[in-house]
C-alpha cells in the first residue's frame, strides 16, 4: 500500500509540474494562432473544404472526403469552390508571404510581382492541376463539371523591342487577356483570346463571353457562346462597338447583354436579348413606362429570374460628356454648397457620390410576353426583387419624405409599394414604416407598425389590413431597448405554404399568425417566456421558400439566465414545448446543410474550446469533430469564465462575466481590468483566440498573463449615460471587491473603446478608485461632437446624441445642462487616474479632435496622459494592420503592467517618443 501511495504522490507531482510548465501567451504567439475560414460542403455532402489561416503567415486549404475521412492539404490554398456536381474543387493558390514581402520591400514593378495561381483538385484521385497567373475563375453554381479562368499573357523574353510612337516615347505592348474553359475530369479545354468578360449559366455547362479586338480603325466586339456538353462554340453577335454586362439564364437557354456603337467616352447602350442562337435588340419603345430619354445603363447588372422567364436590367438617363475647360487650377472655383433645403447633407452626398453617379432604375423583360416594363423611377427608386424574380410583385420603397429629418430623428423609414411585374403598376401599401415581409405565395405581406407596436397583414390583392397581434399580451418589440428612440421588432421567422400562416418572434417565442385573421394566434414554442429561453428558427435549406409544417422544425435555443445554448425540434402547428436534441454550456452557431444531402456542419465553442467544425446529419445526432485548429493551446495558460450577478445603485439586477487566470488561486491577489460595451453577458461561452488588438483587450491574452477581467452589463437612463455607466460598472466592481478577497482593489483598471472609451473618460472624472484607464476613441465634449459629421457615412451626429447610443433625449439648445454634465472635458480637473488613449487620425466615427481636446486639457493640468494615434487608421485598427495591432497590444499591456503590477515603465511612457525618431525607435 505504501508503494501505491508513493506512486500516487509522484503522479500528482508530475501532473502539477506539467501544469506549471504551461506558458503565458505573448504578442509573438498571435502570428501562429489559426482561424478556420470559409467552410463549405459539396452539394452531395461528400466533400468538406475549409481554410486554416494563421494570424500572420501562409495558410492552407483542407479538402476532406467525408466518406472515408481522408484529408488533403493544399499549401496557401484559398477561396475554394466545389463544382456543382461535386466532382472537383477549384481554388486560388497565393504566393508565399516571404516572396510577397520581398516584392513589396524591394519595390518590384506591378507586372513583376507574384500573382495567384489556380489550383484544381479531383477528390479520390489525388490529382492537383495548377495554372499560373490567374486573376479569377468561375464555374456553374449547380450541376456543372466545367470551369473557366482568366489570365493575362505576359511578354516572352526575346520578343521584339516595343515600338516608339512619333514622339519617341516607347509604347507598352498590349497584353492579351485569355479565358480558358476546362473540364478537369475529361481534360477537354478551349481557349478564348481577347476575352473581356465571361459568365456561366447557373445550372448548366453553358459559357458566355464577350471579346474585343482593337486595331487602328475600329474596336470589334463579339458575344461568343460555348456549350460544354457538345464542345461547340458559336459567335452569336459581332459588331464594331462596345459590349457590356453579358448574362446567361439559369439553364443557358436565354441571354442578355448591352451594346453601343458609340466611340465617344460617354456611350448610349441598347439591350440585346437572346433565345437559343437568336439575338435581337430591344427598343426602348417596347419598355412600358420608361421615362422619356432613358436607356438601358451599363451601370446596372443584368440577371435572370430563377425560372429564366424574366430578365432584369437597369435603366437611366444617358450620361453627358461635359467639355473640358482650359483654365489653370488656380483659376477654377472648387466648392461645396450646403443648402438648408438639401435632403441629405453635403458630406453624405459626397460619400454616395459614385453610387449616385452610377444610379440605375430597375426594369424587366418578360420572354413569354415579349414585353419590357419599367419598375422603378426617380420618385420610387429602391426595388427589392421577391421570390428570385418569379413572383407577381416586387417591393418598392421611397424614403424621400423622411430623409432630411433623419439627420436628427434617427428614423430610417420609408413608404412601401407593391409593383406589378406585368404592368409596372405601383400600389401604396403603407407609409412611414421600417420594414415589410412578403409571403412566398405573394398573397400577403406583413409589417410591424412602429406607431402602435402591432403586426398587421396586408392582402396584396385587396389591400385589406388585419391587426394580427392586437390581442396578444406580450410585446413584439425589443424589451431591453433603452435609448430615446423607437424599439425595433424581433422580426419574422418565415411563412407557411401558400401564405396560410406567418411565424413571428417575440423576445422568447415563435407565434403562428393567420394573415387572414380568421384563426387565433398560437404560441408554438410552449413556455419560452416562462423559462426565459429564446427560440429562433434555423433555415437549413438555403433555397427554402416556406416552412414545411409537415415535419418538425429545427430551432436554436438560448437560456438568458444560464447562457446555455442548444438545438431543439418543434412542431410549429402545436402549442407545446420543443424537444431538446442538444443543450449545454457552450455556444452553437447555426448549422449549414449540403444542398442534396442530409449532412450538415456546425461549430460549438466555449471560452476554453475553439469553434472547430462538427459534422452530423439533419437529425443532429452523434456529431463528429473533424477539425483541430489549435492543438498548441494545451501548452498555454488560458483561464476560465464565470457568470456574476449584482444590483446597480438603482437596484436593477445585472449580470456580468468574470474571467480568471489559469491555475487560479483564491488565496492570492490579482490585478483586474474592467472592460465594457453596453451588454456582453450573453457572450458567456464565446471563444477568443489570441489575437492582437484592434482597439480592446484580448481577454485570453490577459487571463493568460494573470489578470482578472471583469465585463459588466450596463443599463441606461435617458439623459444620463455617464451616470448610468458609473452606477452599473462601479457597483459591480465594489461587489466583486466585497465578495472576493482575490480581487486586488488597489490595482484595477478600466478599458473601453468608442462608446466604452467615452464611458472610461467619464468614469475617471467621477471616481479615483481605478489605478489606470485606457480609452479608445472617446467622445470627451458632447457639445462640440453633437454638431459634427460621422465622416465615414457623411451623416450628422445629431441623431446619435438625441435618440440613439448617447441617449441625451433632445437637442443641444434644449438640454444643454445634460450635454455639459455628460462631457468629461468639463471635469478634466477632477481626473487623477493615469490615462492612455488611442485615437486615430482617420477616425470616421468619433472625430479625432475629441481625443485631442481631452488630451490637451489633461496635459495642461499636468495629468499623466498619453495618446496613441495610428496614422491613416480608422476608428478601430484595420484587421490587416498587423503591425499596428501588435504595437497597440504591446503598449496597452506595458501600460497596465506598470500601474497594476508595478513593472518598470517603458521609455515611451517616461520620455515620449519624438517625431524625429518615429521611423526607427519604438520606445518600448
Amino acid at each position: 500500500m505504501r508503494h501505491r501511495s508513493y506512486l500516487f504522490i509522484l503522479l500528482l507531482l508530475f501532473a502539477g509540474l506539467l501544469y506549471a510548465q504551461k506558458k503565458p501567451l505573448t504578442v509573438d504567439d498571435f502570428d501562429s494562432w489559426m482561424n478556420i475560414e470559409k467552410p463549405r460542403l459539396s452539394e452531395n455532402g461528400k466533400i468538406l473544404v475549409y481554410e486554416y489561416n494563421p494570424g500572420n503567415g501562409d495558410g492552407m486549404l483542407i479538402i476532406t472526403d467525408m466518406e472515408n475521412g481522408v484529408s488533403d492539404t493544399i499549401a496557401r490554398g484559398s477561396d475554394a469552390r466545389i463544382s456543382g456536381n461535386s466532382s472537383f474543387v477549384a481554388f486560388k493558390i497565393r504566393p508565399e508571404i516571404a516572396l510577397r514581402r520581398k516584392a513589396e520591400t524591394a519595390k518590384w514593378k506591378k507586372d513583376k510581382r507574384p500573382s495567384d495561381s489556380l489550383g484544381i483538385y479531383v477528390p479520390g484521385t489525388g490529382k492537383l492541376l495548377k495554372y499560373p497567373d490567374v486573376s479569377d475563375f468561375g464555374l456553374p453554381n449547380e450541376g456543372g463539371n466545367w470551369l473557366a479562368f482568366k489570365t493575362v499573357t505576359k511578354p516572352v523574353s526575346g520578343e521584339e523591342p516595343e515600338k516608339k510612337d512619333t514622339t519617341g516615347v516607347e509604347k507598352k505592348k498590349a497584353r492579351d487577356t485569355l479565358v480558358v474553359a476546362l473540364n478537369p475530369l475529361s481534360k477537354d479545354s478551349i481557349a478564348f483570346m481577347n476575352a473581356k468578360a465571361y459568365t456561366w449559366a447557373n445550372k448548366a455547362n453553358s459559357l458566355l463571353l464577350s471579346t474585343v479586338k482593337k486595331d487602328s480603325t475600329a474596336t470589334r466586339s463579339a458575344v461568343v457562346y460555348f456549350d460544354g456538353e457538345t464542345g461547340k462554340t458559336d459567335t452569336l453577335f459581332h459588331k464594331d462597338g462596345t459590349i457590356r454586362k453579358i448574362s446567361l439564364g439559369p439553364e443557358g437557354a436565354k441571354l442578355g447583354f448591352l451594346f453601343s456603337k458609340d466611340t465617344t467616352k460617354v456611350k448610349k447602350f441598347q439591350l440585346y436579348k437572346g433565345t437559343g442562337k437568336t439575338v435581337s435588340g430591344l427598343s426602348v419603345k417596347n419598355i412600358r413606362n420608361i421615362p422619356t430619354g432613358w436607356v438601358p445603363s451599363e451601370n446596372g447588372d443584368i440577371y435572370f429570374s430563377e425560372n429564366g422567364r424574366r430578365m432584369f436590367f437597369g435603366t437611366a438617363y444617358p450620361g453627358v460628356e461635359h467639355p473640358k475647360d482650359t483654365l489653370l487650377d488656380n483659376e477654377r472655383a472648387t466648392l461645396d454648397i450646403w443648402a438648408w433645403t438639401d435632403k441629405e447633407l453635403q458630406p453624405r452626398q459626397k460619400v454616395n457620390l459614385k453610387k449616385d453617379q452610377k444610379k440605375t432604375y430597375l426594369a424587366v423583360y418578360d420572354f413569354d410576353t415579349g414585353e419590357g416594363v419599367q419598375l422603378a423611377d426617380s420618385t420610387i427608386s429602391e426595388i427589392t426583387v421577391l421570390e428570385k424574380g418569379d413572383g407577381k410583385y416586387v417591393l418598392a420603397e421611397d424614403n424621400s419624405d423622411y430623409l432630411r429629418t433623419s439627420s436628427w430623428t434617427g428614423l430610417w423609414i420609408s413608404d412601401f409599394y407593391s409593383v406589378d411585374l406585368q404592368t409596372g403598376e405601383k400600389k401604396l401599401l403603407v407609409k412611414g414604416q421600417n420594414r415589410m415581409w412578403t409571403g412566398a405565395a405573394q398573397k400577403y405581406a406583413v409589417y410591424y407598425n412602429r406607431k402602435d407596436s402591432i403586426y398587421y397583414s396586408i392582402d396584396l390583392a385587396t389591400d385589406a389590413q388585419v391587426a394580427l397581434t392586437r390581442d396578444i399580451d406580450v410585446p413584439f418589440y425589443d424589451e431591453r431597448h433603452d435609448t430615446p428612440s423607437e424599439p425595433r421588432p424581433y422580426g419574422v421567422a418565415g411563412w407557411a405554404r401558400n401564405d396560410k400562416a406567418v411565424y413571428v418572434y417575440d423576445r422568447y417565442d415563435i407565434w403562428k399568425l393567420d394573415p387572414a385573421g380568421k384563426n387565433k394566434p398560437k404560441r408554438v414554442t410552449g413556455t419560452g417566456r416562462e423559462n426565459k429561453t429564446v427560440y429562433r428558427y434555423i433555415k437549413l435549406d438555403r433555397d427554402e421558400k416556406f416552412i414545411d409544417t409537415g415535419k418538425k422544425a429545427l430551432l436554436h435555443s438560448f437560456d438568458e439566465k444560464t447562457k446555455k445554448e442548444g438545438y431543439v425540434l418543434a412542431d410549429l402547428d402545436q402549442e407545446k414545448s420543443p424537444e431538446v436534441i442538444m443543450e449545454g454550456d457552450y455556444r452553437l452557431n447555426y448549422p449549414r446543410k449540403a444542398k442534396n444531402s442530409d449532412r450538415v456542419f456546425f461549430t460549438k465553442e466555449s471560452y476554453r474550446e475553439y469553434p472547430d467544425i462538427r459534422v452530423t446529419t439533419t437529425a443532429m445526432d452523434s456529431p463528429e469533430k473533424v477539425t483541430a485548429a489549435n492543438p498548441q493551446q494545451e501548452n498555454y495558460k488560458w483561464g476560465s469564465v464565470s457568470l456574476v450577478s449584482w444590483k446597480n445603485y438603482d437596484d436593477v439586477p445585472l449580470q456580468g462575466l468574470l474571467y480568471k487566470p489559469e491555475n487560479f488561486d483564491p488565496e492570492k491577489k490579482y490585478p483586474m481590468v474592467v472592460y465594457y460595451y453596453e451588454r456582453s453577458s450573453d457572450d458567456y461561452h464565446r471563444h477568443y483566440i489570441p489575437a492582437p488588438s484592434r482597439s480592446i483587450i484580448n481577454k485570453t491574452f490577459y487571463t493568460s498573463n494573470d489578470y482578472l477581467v471583469f465585463v459588466p452589463d450596463i443599463v441606461y437612463k435617458e439623459g444620463y449615460p455617464g451616470q448610468s455607466a458609473y452606477d452599473c460598472i462601479v457597483s459591480g466592481v465594489e461587489k466583486l471587491i466585497a465578495d472576493h478577497s482575490y480581487v486586488d482593489g488597489s490595482h484595477i483598471a478600466l478599458q473601453g473603446q468608442s462608446w466604452g472609451g467615452y464611458e472610461t473618460a467619464y468614469l475617471i472624472t467621477r471616481t479615483n478608485m481605478f489605478a489606470a484607464a485606457m480609452a479608445g476613441a472617446p467622445v470627451s465634449n458632447m457639445t462640440s461632437a453633437y454638431g459634427g459629421i460621422r465622416w465615414g457615412t457623411g451623416l450628422s451626429r445629431m441623431f446619435q446624441y438625441e435618440h440613439t447610443q448617447s441617449r441625451i433625449g433632445g437637442p443641444l439648445w434644449e438640454k444643454l445642462d445634460l450635454y455639459l454634465e455628460n462631457s468629461p472635458l468639463f471635469y478634466a480637473d477632477k481626473v487623477k487616474t493615469p490615462l492612455l488613449m488611442m485615437h486615430n487620425d482617420k477616425d470616421g466615427a468619433v472625430p479625432w479632435y475629441q481625443g485631442i481636446e481631452f488630451f490637451v486639457a489633461l496635459r495642461r493640468l499636468d495629468k499623466p496622459v498619453w495618446m496613441l494615434t495610428y496614422n491613416g487608421e480608422p476608428h478601430n485598427l484595420r484587421g490587416s494592420s498587423w503591425g499596428n495591432r501588435k504595437d497597440l497590444s504591446i503598449r496597452m499591456m506595458q501600460f497596465f503592467d506598470h500601474y497594476l503590477k508595478g513593472k518598470k515603465a517603458p521609455e515611451w511612457m517616461v520620455k515620449g517618443r519624438p517625431a524625429v525618431r518615429k521611423e526607427y525607435d519604438k520606445g518600448y
